[in-house]
């Protein structure tokens, strides 16, 4: 009998190994971490049809980083430690962890860049969509007002504007004003791209 139960609580033991095993494999592997060392704080990346537009992509939706990705961070990285003003590159690597989604690390460069360069419209409307895609509109507006004040033609600016107006703070009539503005734009600036599926939206249609 002694034997049987000791055969028992082996058994036991083995299968909830195994079952323990298979729970593990079926969970979610957790978003890269940042590599970025030691640090405490932080070209347009809103560019043709911007990155802010819905569906909005998720911090836990990050691409996966190239095979350059880490040498690339450790470059810019390099140049910073050197000289912490270095406004381009600490721009390209707020650009690098953007284009990957990765929006916190993104937001830290940027804002880093920002104290240095704060008028910069393009920086702005990148830092704005950054923002966006962490549920945070208001700042995101904030931020798209204050580069469409440096520069009230930065076609990109008012876009996304349009969309966190519509999308996120639902204030449709500031949309639509805000899109009229947009569509006059578009009369003088050709490298605005199509509209209308974003007056679609905005018309409800």
């Amino acid at each position: 009998m002694f034997f049987n139960k000791w055969v028992t609580l082996v058994l036991g033991l083995m299968i909830g190994l195994v079952v323990g095993y298979a729970l593990a494999e079926l969970q979610p592997v957790p978003p890269a971490r940042a590599l970025i060392k030691g640090m405490n704080k932080g070209q347009s990346r809103a560019g043709g049809m911007p990155p802010g537009h819905p569906p909005v992509p998720s911090g836990n939706q990050a691409n996966s980083p190239n095979p350059g990705f880490a040498q690339e961070v450790q470059d810019l990285e390099g140049l910073i430690a050197k000289d912490p003003t270095n406004f381009d590159a600490l721009r390209q690597l707020g650009n690098l962890y953007y284009d990957h989604s990765q929006w916190p690390e993104a937001q830290l460069w940027y804002e880093r860049a920002r104290k240095i360069k704060g008028n910069d419209p393009n920086l702005l409307t990148d830092l704005a969509v950054v923002y966006r895609n962490q549920h945070e509109a208001g700042k995101a507006l904030e931020l798209l007002n204050r580069a469409l004040r440096i520069d009230p033609s930065h076609w990109r600016a008012l876009y996304n504007k349009v969309v966190v107006l519509h999308f996120d703070l639902h204030r449709r009539q500031e949309a639509i004003a805000a899109l009229a503005q947009l569509e006059a734009l578009k009369k003088t600036d050709t490298s605005i791209p199509d509209l209308s599926r974003l007056e679609k939206d905005v018309a409800g249609k």
